[in-house]
This record gives C-alpha cells, structure tokens and sequence, in this order.
C-alpha cells in the first residue's frame, strides 16, 4: 500500500460526506491508504469531543500527507484546524479547492484566509480537482 493520507473536509452534511466517500474511493483506487475520519466512528456513536480530538490527532500525526478540502466558506474550521496541526508536525499539506470561483479574478473570487493558505503553501501546494490532485501525490 503507497502513503497514508489523511483525508480534512467538512463531515456532516449528505453532500460532504458524499463528495468524501467518491474522492476517497478514487485516492483508495490509486494504491493509497486513506484516513476519512468520517468513518472513525459509526453514525449512531455519540463520541466526545475528546474522543474526537484524540483519534483524529493520532491519525494525522501517523499519516504522511494531509489532503485539505478548501472549498467550505469560509474554510471549515476543523479543516483549518487540522491544517494547522499538520505544520506543526511538519506534515506536507495538498489543498483541495475544487469550487469553480477559485480561478475568478474579480469580485466574484473566493476569499480564502491568507493565514491558513500561506501554511498550506509552506510544505505543499493547492490543486484545483480530484484528477489533478492524483497526479500530484507522490
């Protein structure tokens, strides 16, 4: 099995976690292993935020990459979070940003905190689809 990755997006809409099983399978199929903490616990578990903190933490430190999916406005604040984690344990960091305002110039361009891309910048690289993120694992 190739790297382990440790999948950061927003988890509890139908549509998130959707985007996530389908994005996942895809990275799975390419011969990597995946962390979707969506899957940590079942949908009927009822863990603290302890709990939550400390499988989730464990699991990133462990993985080689973090995938950070962007496309929540503003950036999910777990996926922030993580992110931030991921520089502090000197982690490399691919940012997903697949929302097609990612590439408009004027006022209809995304804001994104500066901050949390500049991390992201630092030890990785943001991609722009599914498809471009598979060609820039390593």
């Amino acid at each position: 099995m190739g790297k382990k990755i440790y999948w950061a997006n927003a988890l509890f809409s139908e549509a998130d976690r959707r985007f996530n099983e389908v994005s996942v399978a895809r990275v799975r199929e390419a011969g990597y292993s995946v962390f979707l903490p969506q899957e940590a616990f079942t949908e009927d578990a009822d863990p603290t935020n302890e709990e939550i903190f400390r499988v989730d933490t464990n699991e990133l430190q462990s993985c080689d990459i973090v995938v950070a999916c962007l496309d929540q406005f503003p950036i999910d604040t777990g996926v922030a979070c993580e992110i931030g984690v991921a520089y502090g344990s000197n982690i490399p960091v691919i940012g997903l940003y697949t929302d097609i305002r990612s590439r408009r110039k004027g006022a209809g361009r995304m804001y994104k905190n500066q901050y949390v891309l500049g991390a992201i910048e630092a030890r990785g690289e943001i991609v722009y689809s599914v498809d471009q993120l598979l060609e820039t694992l390593p």
